[in-house]
């Protein structure tokens, strides 16, 4: 009894027998881009500060996504963009504003979509009236990772040390 093997069927199945192969292997681990987030995270609190500095409330508002969550201290939760726009408007309304943070600590989750921020804060503030005082505390924010890549704050909260 004689087969007919040609060359181009044998290398077909081949082929075939080695795409099968590699589809059924499971994917290798993902890419562990924990660092580069913790350094985004970074730089995006710098600006946030920046423009909080600088009165931009838009700037600061792009910061955040769609429904944030801000709680501070003594008041009800402020939840979604439009009332955390409004408690921001407050915030910047003051004659002069200086943000300063020290040990900030950022972990980003294992999974990449999620990273929590805790340090300290020192708001130095001036008034219509030119008087300055300096409110001393802690900070701990939520971010979340967007589609584009992007880091944006999902929580924020702080605590004065009054």
């Amino acid at each position: 009894m004689r087969t007919n093997r040609s060359p181009l069927r044998v290398v077909a199945a081949g082929f075939a027998v080695a795409l099968i192969a590699g589809c059924s292997q499971a994917p290798g681990p993902p890419m562990d881009t924990r660092k580069a987030d913790e350094a985004a995270i970074t730089a995006a609190g710098v600006a946030l500060a920046q423009a909080a500095e600088a009165k931009d409330l838009d700037t600061c508002m792009s910061f955040y996504v769609d429904d944030p969550v801000l709680f501070v201290p003594g008041a009800p939760a402020v939840i979604g963009k439009d009332a955390v726009r409004q408690a921001f408007a407050g915030f910047l309304g003051v004659r002069a504003l200086k943000l300063e943070t020290s040990g900030l600590m950022i972990d980003v989750a294992q999974s990449g979509d999620l990273a929590f921020e805790r340090g300290s804060y020192a708001n130095t503030i001036t008034d219509a009236k030119g008087k300055t005082t300096t409110e001393t505390g802690k900070l701990a924010l939520v971010w979340k990772k967007q589609a584009d890549g992007s880091w944006k704050i999902a929580a924020d909260t702080n605590a004065s040390d009054k």
